[in-house]
């Protein structure tokens, strides 16, 4: 789910996608940047834009993966920042809340790489909780340049 996750047409169904397109095909990429410029903020745009580049990553480096649910880059950016925040400042983790903006704000100043192992790290919190993880998803993945910004 990109933008809004109450939308249901934020929703990119694997098993609909499958179905009507070929790999590769432009219609794909046409609708993930039609999601992603209904987001207003340019940062928040580009955090998503390198949140599906980790998610792809992943994906390369573990064909076999597969998520029953539903990845919303809202809630796994949402941890990545949690997560990098609280990294830098362990103190604050009982009240974490009260520094939320300011840990956004740092996040935005973080460099792809850094932005793409939060993600990473995120990703792997919220879907190995309880489980043990695969070793090929603890190795840094190699982040090519930021994605330059479109409007």
């Amino acid at each position: 789910m990109i933008g809004e996750k109450l939308e249901p047409h934020n929703r990119l169904v694997s098993d609909l996608m499958l179905a009507q397109m070929t790999a590769g095909e432009k219609d794909f990429a046409l609708r993930v940047e039609h999601l992603l410029n209904k987001i207003p903020a340019p940062q928040y745009r580009q955090v998503n834009v390198e949140a599906l580049m980790a998610l792809a990553e992943v994906c390369d480096r573990n064909p076999s993966l597969q998520i029953e649910e539903y990845i919303v880059l809202d809630v796994l950016i949402g941890h990545a920042v949690r997560l990098a925040w609280l990294e830098r400042f362990p103190e604050q983790g009982d009240c974490y809340d009260e520094h939320k903006a300011a840990a956004w704000r740092s996040f935005y100043n973080t460099s792809a790489k850094e932005c793409t192992n939060y993600i990473v790290k995120a990703f792997r919190f919220l879907t190995q909780v309880g489980q043990a993880v695969p070793s090929e998803m603890t190795q840094p993945l190699t982040v090519a340049a930021p994605v330059a910004e479109t409007e």
